[in-house]
């Protein structure tokens, strides 16, 4: 009897057993919940300033500097890679210290130039037209000798093949103020007598990159893209689109995000730096700076260039994201 509980101390219970099993899976699933969440986040927004360290607290104080606000998810050294030229052809064809800044998303970009922390933005053009009367339009890239842009939705399988074949799937979004990454696929849906529970379940992940690779890890069945990026990672990386196809494309042409400025702006300057964008492609070191963005030129447009955009969405759909 003594050898029996001898043996019995020795050995774990089945219930032992199932408890710590138990455990294995909670720990995997939690960490698997934060890995997730942790890709999908914004993270640390950048800054780059050739000359100090980081962008005043209020451009305002200093009239020298001069501010840019960029919404970008992409890492330090491609942010510099893409952006330092511009930064050093500004400041070379100004006399203001030009600090350029970026943040995760469109919102937090539009409210650091609302709070005037930036005097100018690169920003997409659904945080322009959030907030289209406190802000002026300088400038319009033209990208593929185009001044507008359509949005995707792409997919991997192949019983995927139209809009309708996502119904009870789920979707990765960008931002809840991108055009191409949500507002218009939102929108489509609503002028068609749905909402967002057309699909299982949405997720904005902040980052087109991790819109593909959410597709590819299976944690959502499509994603919404905008067709510029698509040219350019078909062109350039057209191995990250190997797997992927188009199900659906938006019936209704998009601005190129735009150049902005605070309506408040000191106007000679703000006059200046649009001259510096429009005439950017009539010299060399201009054009090469606009290979580098992968743009044709900068124009000019009037302020109802949105029009057509916003009479597609509706009067009552202007501010509601």
């Amino acid at each position: 009897m003594k050898y029996k509980n001898h043996i019995k101390d020795k050995f774990l219970s089945y219930k032992d057993i199932i408890f710590m099993l138990f455990l294995i899976i909670l720990l995997f699933i939690i960490g698997a919940f934060l890995i997730i969440n942790v890709n999908f986040l914004p993270g640390a927004s950048i800054n780059l300033d050739l000359n100090k360290g980081s962008p005043p607290a209020s451009v305002e104080s200093e009239k020298s500097t001069i501010s840019i606000v960029v919404s970008s998810t992409l890492p330090i050294e491609e942010v510099t890679l893409i952006y330092k030229p511009l930064i050093l052809y500004l400041s070379k064809s100004t006399d203001k210290h030009v600090v350029l800044f970026t943040r995760k998303t469109y919102s937090e970009a539009l409210e650091a130039m609302l709070a005037g922390d930036a005097q100018i933005g690169i920003i997409g053009s659904g945080a322009f037209f959030l907030d289209k009367n406190k802000l002026d339009l300088l400038a319009i890239p033209m990208i593929n000798n185009k001044t507008y842009y359509k949005s995707y939705v792409i997919a991997e399988s192949d019983n995927i093949k139209n809009i309708s074949d996502l119904k009870g799937k789920a979707i990765a979004f960008t931002d809840p103020y991108s055009f191409a990454g949500y507002i218009i696929l939102e929108n489509y849906l609503k002028k068609n007598g749905l909402n967002l529970n057309f699909f299982s379940r949405y997720i904005f992940t902040f980052s087109i990159n991790s819109s593909i690779e959410s597709i590819k890890e299976g944690l959502v069945d499509a994603a919404t893209i905008d067709s510029n990026t698509y040219e350019q990672l078909k062109e350039k990386s057209p191995e990250t689109l190997r797997s992927l196809h188009i199900v659906w494309e938006s019936p209704i042409e998009i601005p190129n995000p735009p150049i902005i400025a605070r309506k408040d702006m000191d106007y000679k300057t703000k006059l200046q730096f649009q001259k510096l964008f429009l005439n950017m492609d009539s010299n060399t070191e201009g054009e090469k700076v606009l290979n580098i963005l992968g743009y044709n030129k900068y124009v000019e447009v009037r302020s109802d260039f949105f029009d057509p955009i916003s009479n597609w969405l509706g009067k009552n759909n202007e501010n509601k994201f």
